[in-house]
């Protein structure tokens, strides 16, 4: 009853009407199209001083909160003839802006430091005319941004776990997206930490990639490839091409991936049950993988007010994995056995289909955004392992897993000019399913047949308003979860729940003097992975198996944020209680309990404490950036029958340098570093990377070069030590991130893709 009550007042708060004096209106180029943060500023008629000022929004519309009374319009953007125009009424309807030809010709910007700034509830780094858009590609730029950590598409938000990644507003759907956007074309980049409302309860951070505006008709687009070795030789392969005409755009890419991977692990087990184990497993890893993907769609922009696109997706994937074991097990310090195992694993992922259609425009003063998503994935693996132990007896372990994924998601946003601000309101509906198919020759595990069903019905309620220099958004979001667990072709009723949420946001900002504030808070969930749900037993040694828990439940999570800019300079302190946070255990498997069974479960809470900082300058040619981070938790674990405390911070220093060397080549070196910590209940290693980089570009940017030498000593992977009730796991996994990489470029009649599709059931398809 309490959730109504709250839900409906706030419906009746912002429907309310509220009388006030707008300006507002829209800005396009001559093709009609939207641009983005044009600056819109009123000066005063009599003596052109300046009186409030904005800019326009991703879709060109902007309002300012005053009357025209003796204020003439200002607009102005770079690339674009200023346009200065009486204000003679509440809505200026669309303004046309012209391209400056002789800018755009002759004006020659030189680079420099990236400008990063707080933007609401977001930390906005400068890409444009800064020694960033000579990075290579999104990829590159997204290392350099402060709070993002990862690479090749793999980033995390330090502190907040992966983040949904847009581009000009639409989601990407597979990472490779970042390799096939130049950095060039990039504006700005947005994180954000704590995403409110609008965003699915499951999000904790986001990150938003904003390009220049569009330019340029007929046939263009990028060639890249990217060659090198990571221990052997990896080839990436990209083709991506568009044609435009008019408002019509038609564009596809294709992209090719493959090579030879290694790893190599050590894994230390101590199983403390009626008898005391300790094995020490040796593994070497070759995999060779081979992935090609297409994609190809079309976007028409009508008018300036209404655009609709598709696009489909479609792909194939093979991975062949030659796994090398050796396992040596003592039973209370007496060697017990000594197993070697050898074994050959495939995987083919075919097909990949997932398709997009949409609609964005706006019918008068509403803004109406439509996604439709669909997704269907096959995927089947086979296993055939081979042991043989200190007996010389063999064992072969033979398995054959098959899965199918399916995804139907819509969500429709609307927009409304209100008061002083902005009125969002609208829905997101998911329905998702899993079957896995497991079959395996070993009578201890027994086959099983699988299936999860989920449907998540959401709706949100998002209001900002500007009051002179303090910016408020609030935020409400409703999600209903359906979810049901099928085994064998039976309904578990115990493990099939039902969840009914509401989760609240608020966001408030402001300036004093030149230092920017923002404080927020969010209430998120975060739902188990459907590989974490799954309750397939797979086969690891004779002594262990693994399994996910299908009686997983969502982990609760409420967080305050604070974020600081000051010039150079900027900071971050948040706190997080995590409720039914999910965790690594091991649990016994069989009558004796010898064989124990790695899954998953949930723990009462833990909280955490996060901070971050950092400062850019420029010396001369010389561009450093210094940033800083640590975490802390509190949390106590079972282990060996008494309670562990796994509270020890772990925390992160990054230096990272652009020189400007003669020829126009940048140089880049970048060093992290990463301290020994606890996180959940893990104890986590200390690593570092030293990356070396030169990128030269060639013929007015079109033809670009650059050759890389990341983890130069290879000191990046870190170790692992789970601390799981009678369990003890130590981890050192070593894999490729030492390599050598050139990678080519060839940029013809490049132009900003139009397609304005956001996505739906987006955190879904993360699941997958």
């Amino acid at each position: 009853m309490k959730k109504v009550i709250l839900t409906t007042a706030l419906y009746l708060f912002v429907m309310t009407p509220i009388m006030a004096q707008n300006i507002m209106g829209k800005i396009v180029d001559t093709k009609g199209v939207p641009l983005a943060f044009t600056n819109v500023v009123l000066l005063n008629r009599t003596d052109s001083a300046f009186v409030m000022g904005t800019v326009s929004g991703e879709d060109g519309s902007f309002t300012i909160n005053s009357s025209c009374n003796g204020v003439i319009i200002k607009v102005s953007s770079v690339g674009y003839k200023n346009i200065c125009m009486d204000c003679i009424g509440e809505n200026v309807g669309t303004i046309t802006m012209e391209e400056d030809s002789k800018m755009l010709g002759e004006v020659v910007v030189k680079s420099s430091r990236p400008v990063t700034a707080i933007k609401g509830n977001a930390l906005v780094t400068t890409v444009a005319n800064s020694q960033l858009s000579h990075a290579g590609t999104a990829n590159d730029v997204l290392r350099q941004v402060p709070m993002v950590t990862g690479r090749d598409g793999n980033f995390e938000v330090f502190g907040k776990g992966t983040p949904l990644i847009y581009i000009n507003g639409r989601v990407i759907q597979d990472k490779n997206e970042l390799a096939q956007l130049n950095s060039q074309e990039i504006k700005n980049v947005e994180v954000i930490t704590n995403p409110g409302a609008k965003y699915d309860a499951s999000v904790k951070s986001v990150i938003h990639i904003r390009t220049k505006p569009s330019q340029g008709e007929g046939l263009g687009g990028t060639l890249r490839a990217q060659n090198g070795f990571r221990h052997y030789f990896s080839s990436m392969e990209q083709a991506n091409l568009k044609y435009r005409k008019g408002g019509l755009e038609v564009f596809t890419n294709l992209n090719y991936y493959g090579g030879k991977f290694y790893s190599h692990g050590v894994t230390d087990m101590e199983t403390k049950v009626s008898t005391n184990w300790l094995q020490n497993i040796e593994s070497i890893g070759h995999m060779r993988n081979n992935e090609f993907f297409g994609k190809f769609g079309l976007s028409w922009m009508l008018n300036e007010h209404h655009s609709i696109g598709t696009y489909y997706v479609n792909g194939a994937g093979l991975q062949k994995e030659t796994p090398d074991y050796k396992s040596t097990s003592y039973a209370n310090g007496t060697l017990k056995d000594m197993v070697s195992t050898v074994g050959l694993n495939r995987t083919h992922a075919v097909p990949k289909h997932h398709a997009n259609i949409y609609y964005n425009g706006e019918v008068g003063k509403l803004g109406v955004d439509f996604n439709m998503d669909y997704m269907w994935r096959k995927k089947r693996k086979t296993s055939n392992l081979s042991e043989t132990n200190i007996n010389n007896e063999d064992n072969i372990v033979t398995s054959n897993d098959i899965g199918h994924s399916r995804m139907f998601a819509e969500k429709l946003v609307l927009s409304y000019p209100l008061w002083k601000g902005q009125l969002e309101m609208g829905n997101e509906y998911t329905a998702s399913q899993t079957l896995n198919d497991f079959n395996i020759n070993m009578a201890t595990i027994g086959n099983s047949n699988t299936k999860s069903d989920e449907k998540n019905i959401a709706g949100f309620l998002s209001i900002g308003q500007q009051f002179g220099k303090v910016a408020v958004e609030a935020g409400l979001r409703y999600e209903h979860v359906n979810f049901k667990y099928t085994e064998n072709g039976q309904l578990k009723e115990d493990q099939s729940k039902t969840y009914n949420n509401v989760f609240p946001s608020l966001s408030i900002s402001t300036e004093i003097g030149k230092t920017q504030l923002s404080l927020s808070y969010t209430s998120k969930t975060q739902r188990p992975s459907y590989d974490d749900l799954d309750g397939t037993v797979g086969y690891v040694n004779r002594l262990t198996l693994e399994s996910g828990n299908p009686y997983l439940s969502p982990m609760k999570i409420h967080s305050v944020e604070l974020m600081s800019a000051w010039k150079q300079f900027f900071a971050k302190i948040s706190y997080e209680h995590r409720k039914d946070d999910i965790i690594q255990t091991t649990k016994s498997y069989g009558e004796d309990g010898e064989v124990k069974l790695l899954t998953m479960e949930n723990t009462p809470k833990i909280d955490e404490l996060q901070a971050f900082v950092g400062a850019q300058f420029k010396v001369g040619i010389w561009e450093p950036k210094v940033n800083a981070g640590i975490t802390k938790q509190w949390f106590t674990g079972e282990y060996m029958g008494e309670r562990k405390t796994f509270s020890n911070p772990l925390g992160i220093i990054q230096f990272q340098n652009a020189i400007h060397l003669p020829g126009d080549i940048w140089m880049n070196i970048d060093m992290e570093w990463n301290s020994r910590g606890n996180k959940d209940n893990m104890k986590l290693g200390s690593s570092s990377y030293l990356n070396a980089k030169l990128y030269k570009a060639f013929c007015k940017d079109r033809f670009s070069m650059s050759f890389e030498a990341d983890d130069i000593f290879n000191k990046s992977d870190r170790n692992v030590t789970f601390y799981n009730k009678d369990v003890k796991l130590w981890q050192n996994m070593t894999s490729d991130s030492r390599a050598l990489l050139l990678t080519l470029q060839y940029n013809f009649n490049t132009s900003r893709n139009r397609y304005k599709g956001k996505g739906a059931g987006n955190e879904e398809l993360n699941r997958f």
